[in-house]
């Protein structure tokens, strides 16, 4: 997959058998984006076209709302990235979202990028996806403007999972209320997130259940309530079950503040530095305070063969 920072690339884009276009932040890239980007793929590989999306940097709520710091996303640039080339699309537009793009009307932004600069023979959009300042439904100003004569629009309707319609908005209300189950379905896959291991107090060496603390951005990066999950971590290309405490660690106390650690099970390797990768699976109990550290580390036995548990049945329902 090509990507191009901004749609004021270079003059010379090779246009040649047109493309086909979406437009959207794809926050998450969950199973109702993948339907409308696989709707992308097909149309362009029928027309012999390149397929094309255009997302954002920085996310549109986040330029909009900048003076409220509690918005996070699903998925980071790279991660987006990631998951959109999983999917097999031709070339990403990374497009910068200012006040300039911002004031843009919909006339405007059609004509100059996605007819002009592209070459767009078709266009794919969501029920709900809106073109410009004006907030014009994209689908209704590509059917009934004169400057998309010529132009497909493709209407990729809205997508539902037991009754709740699949957007980045209802997979984000599920991980916010720890419904990891719910999550993953409305994703398609677990949600995931990513960091280097750096060195913390090393206390659950000592209790039997040494863990790697990953340091996550969470001023950027949408995180589960606090708690015990069971997760699957990918380090190097291998893949192991763990157990993940997120939280504040009250039974100890050490005033490191939040902290995101994860016992590997089976594995015993210094990683510090390494970056791990690791897919929430499974609410196990909400944090909580004990009264000695004997008592936590019975309860970690405990979380570890829920977790062991969880990871066994998540697998079962994969295959």
């Amino acid at each position: 997959m090509e990507i191009y920072e901004g749609l004021d690339f270079p003059e010379g884009f090779d246009k040649t058998g047109g493309t086909v276009v979406t437009v959207g932040t794809f926050d998450g890239v969950h199973k109702a984006h993948a339907k409308l980007i696989g709707t992308l793929t097909g149309k362009a590989r029928s027309l012999g076209a390149k397929s094309v999306v255009i997302t954002f940097d920085p996310h549109p709520r986040t330029f909009f709302s900048r003076t409220n710091g509690n918005f996070r996303l699903l998925s980071l640039r790279e991660e987006k990235e990631a998951l959109i080339a999983s999917l097999g699309v031709d070339i990403l537009i990374v497009q910068q979202f200012d006040e300039a793009f911002a004031s843009l009307t919909a006339k405007d932004f059609f004509n100059r990028y996605l007819k002009e600069k592209l070459g767009a023979r078709a266009v794919v959009v969501g029920y709900d996806h809106s073109f410009g300042c004006e907030k014009t439904n994209a689908y209704h100003f590509l059917s009934s403007s004169p400057a998309a004569n010529g132009i497909e629009a493709i209407l990729v309707p809205k997508m539902e999972y037991n009754g709740i319609t699949i957007s980045s908005s209802s997979v984000r209300r599920a991980l916010e209320g720890g419904d990891i189950s719910l999550a993953t379905a409305l994703l398609g896959r677990p949600y995931c997130f990513s960091g280097p291991v750096v060195h913390g107090k090393q206390l659950g060496r000592t209790l039997g259940y040494p863990t790697a603390n990953i340091q996550v951005d969470e001023s950027l990066k949408l995180m589960p309530p606090d708690g015990v999950y069971a997760v699957r971590v990918t380090l190097d290309g291998h893949v192991y079950g763990g157990m993940m405490n997120s939280g504040m660690r009250p039974t100890v106390d050490d005033r490191l503040g939040h902290s995101i650690e994860v016992n590997i099970f089976d594995f015993s390797s210094d990683i510090y530095g390494c970056t791990l990768e690791v897919e929430a699976l499974a609410w196990i109990r909400s944090e909580r305070k004990f009264s000695s550290l004997e008592n936590l580390k019975a309860q970690l036995a405990l979380d570890a063969a829920s977790c062991r548990a969880a990871i066994e049945k998540f697998n079962d329902k994969s295959h």
